[in-house]
């Protein structure tokens, strides 16, 4: 099973960059400006604070952008040396068929042209509890709220969801030894209801 997110606010996430780029050249402007009026202003600050705008912009763009996803459940002992094409070939129902100790998840990453590089894999095996997330606690839960019940057990998460300020992620925690590893993903209907139907620690 394979699920590739895409990005739901587009029209957001280019918004804030170019309102991000003009603010930087605003504020870099600002001394020169100023110089022109007669009124001398310290540059050091206005070209700090344009320097932030310009690392911001780029960071927008390269992560909601340029960055892509691919969320992978594939049969453990079924892969070739990627780790992928067989898996693939098997098809989803194989999937439905085999008990979670033999099937792993893995999240590749892309960006810009490279080709994706596995970021995550974890054994479904591991898998303790499947978390709905939401951005308001009266909604459900949130990250806060996901820190904080697990932070006892030494609780690290990764971010693989797409969206900006997305408010619909999934999160599933895993066991690793003596702690617990969080990864948020953006799922589509079929892995949504494929996890929340998962028995986890079963």
């Amino acid at each position: 099973m394979r699920c590739i997110p895409k990005q739901r606010r587009t029209r957001a996430v280019r918004s804030i960059f170019a309102a991000l780029l003009i603010a930087g050249f605003l504020i870099y402007a600002v001394p020169p400006a100023s110089g022109a009026m007669g009124i001398r202003v310290p540059a050091w600050p206005f070209t700090a604070l344009a320097f932030v705008c310009l690392i911001a912009a780029v960071y927008l763009l390269v992560r909601y952008e340029m960055t892509g996803f691919q969320y992978i459940i594939r049969p453990r002992t079924e892969t070739d040396d990627t780790g992928f094409v067989t898996a693939y070939a098997t098809g989803h129902p194989v999937i439905y068929d085999m008990l979670p100790e033999q099937l792993d998840f893995a999240v590749l990453k892309s960006q810009g042209a490279r080709p994706g590089a596995m970021e995550c894999l974890l054994s479904l095996g591991d898998l303790a509890a499947v978390h709905p997330l939401r951005r308001n606690r009266r909604d459900g839960m949130t990250k806060s709220d996901l820190r904080q019940r697990y932070a006892s057990d030494g609780y690290v998460w990764y971010d693989y969801t797409l969206t900006l300020g997305i408010d619909d992620a999934l999160a599933l925690v895993f066991r690793d030894g003596q702690r617990m590893i969080g990864v948020l993903i953006e799922a589509d209907e079929e892995m949504r209801a494929y996890f929340t139907t998962l028995k986890p620690g079963k």
